[in-house]
Formats: structure tokens, C-alpha cells, sequence
């Protein structure tokens, strides 16, 4: 009889136990949240702040990225190269430098954490995307907030898919 229970406990364990390694391996429910521009999901494991139109996304508080994007109108019509200049002066960064994609680029502090920012633009929007200076790779939450970005119109959604996914 307790060997009949015994069978019976292991035939109803041993789904539970299916189900609970799986559950396990599925990534943290994300949130979607929408910004004036885009969108993202946010996975639970992640903070989010919103400031002046910048959204910072963390992992830790040494892991992060930040991203802005804003109307040609709501960067004072300044070219990529002064907007650039005046964010690295607001963020007292180096000076910018061209990159290869025809963006700008420089280094600055985020707090106590080193930074690397890119400003990239086209004829309707710029974009500044900042994010920690370490060489490790991002943990798997971050990575997915980041994948899931997207424009909240097919007008800036096709701006960030060439600016942040382009091969």
C-alpha cells in the first residue's frame, strides 16, 4: 500500500517539478512603456527612470543604458554636431567626435560609472543613446528591454531600427 502512494506522489511530483523548471527558465514577465517616441518592454529584473525626455534603463546601478529621442523641433533645430556638443557640455563630456555611421560620439561620467554617449540624427529626429562603459555583456533583462525597443510611428520606428539594430 505505502509502495502504491509512493508511485502516486512520484506521478504527481514529477509534473510539478516539470513545471517549476520551467518557469524558472522563462525570462521575468516585461512591462511595456511607453515614452513620447517609443516604446520598450521592461523586464521585472530592471529599473526604469524617466527625465527630461532621457529613459535610463538599469540593471545594476553600474549596468545601465539611457535613450532620448527627440523631433528635429524639440532639439532646437540644431544640427547632430551641436546637439552633440551642447549635450557633452550639459554632461561635462569630452568633446564629440565623428563616428563611422555619421553620428557623433564621446565619454563622460554617469555618476561614478564611465560612459560612452552616441548622437545619431536623420532629416526628422536625433536620437542619444548612452550607456555603461564596461566591456561585459549586458545580463539577459537589460538585453531584452533594449531588443524591444521601438518607435511609437513607422516614421521613428524605421529611424531606430537603423540606428540601434543596423548590422
Amino acid at each position: 500500500h505505502t509502495q502504491e502512494i509512493t508511485m502516486l506522489n512520484r506521478f504527481f511530483l514529477l509534473p510539478l517539478f516539470c513545471l517549476s523548471l520551467l518557469a524558472l527558465s522563462c525570462p521575468a514577465l516585461a512591462k511595456e512603456m511607453k515614452f513620447a517616441h517609443f516604446s520598450m518592454d521592461v523586464p521585472a529584473a530592471c529599473t526604469v527612470q524617466e527625465r527630461e525626455g532621457k529613459v535610463t534603463v538599469r540593471a545594476t546601478p553600474e549596468i545601465f543604458f539611457t535613450i532620448a529621442v527627440f523631433t528635429k523641433g524639440e532639439a532646437g533645430n540644431l544640427s547632430d554636431r551641436d546637439f552633440a556638443a551642447k549635450l557633452a557640455q550639459q554632461l561635462k563630456g569630452s568633446a564629440p567626435v565623428a563616428t563611422e555611421d555619421g553620428g557623433w560620439s564621446f565619454t563622460t561620467r554617469a555618476g561614478a560609472v564611465a560612459a560612452n554617449v552616441d548622437v545619431v540624427g536623420d532629416a526628422d529626429y536625433v536620437m542619444m543613446f548612452m550607456s555603461d562603459a564596461g566591456d561585459k555583456e549586458w545580463p539577459e533583462a537589460l538585453q531584452a528591454a533594449y531588443d524591444s525597443i521601438k518607435g511609437n510611428n513607422a516614421k521613428v520606428d524605421d529611424f531606430l531600427q537603423k540606428t540601434l539594430f543596423a548590422e
